[in-house]
């Protein structure tokens, strides 16, 4: 199967993601990352400002500014492809870019050297090559700066697929395993 099949298939299962079982295994994925080594031991760490389908993002990000951790989500110039991380200050500094998706607007700086980038995906191999939304982002971002990488998500994310040659793996992967909230 492609990409795109691959891509197109999850998506839909993402989307249909019961709302109660979505918000359990965002708990769950939130508490593993907190307590890793690799969030442990980042002073600054990169995140995703989440999709409603996506783990939500927006605790762990609340958490890393409690934390006393500098945070930095993704900042795109669509016309150029190009991806930076800008900091983010405060839950409340994001509005949408003119894509839609939503951004920094913290009065900060940009920075590309990050001690830990939690990297969003759709589809996931074991040893963690993913499948993104497409634009390649963060396959050409990881491959200019190396840094530590985390991805979170549910089991039915996980898939098989050939790798292209640009592609980035990430260094670890949290998986919520699904039979943890089948309560039969």
């Amino acid at each position: 199967m492609s990409k795109k099949n691959i891509r197109a298939n999850i998506l839909t299962k993402m989307k249909q993601h019961n709302s109660m079982q979505k918000n359990e295994a965002d708990n769950w994925l939130a508490t593993e990352l907190i307590n890793s080594q690799a969030y442990q031991n980042a002073s600054s760490i990169g995140f995703v400002l989440s999709l409603s389908h996506e783990v939500n993002t927006y605790q762990m990000i609340q958490q890393a500014l409690n934390d006393n951790k500098e945070v930095y989500v993704p900042e795109v110039n669509y016309q150029t492809k190009v991806m930076t991380f800008k900091q983010l200050l405060n839950i409340n500094d994001i509005e949408k870019d003119e894509k839609g998706i939503n951004h920094s607007v913290s009065e900060s700086n940009t920075s590309n050297h990050l001690d830990l980038i939690v990297v969003p995906g759709v589809g996931f191999r074991k040893d963690g090559y993913r499948i993104g939304y497409g634009g390649g982002y963060y396959d050409r971002f990881l491959s200019n700066f190396k840094t530590n990488t985390i991805s979170l998500l549910y089991d039915f994310q996980l898939t098989d697929f050939q790798p292209d040659t640009h592609d980035q793996p990430v260094d670890q992967l949290i998986i919520y395993n699904s039979h943890q909230w089948r309560h039969t």
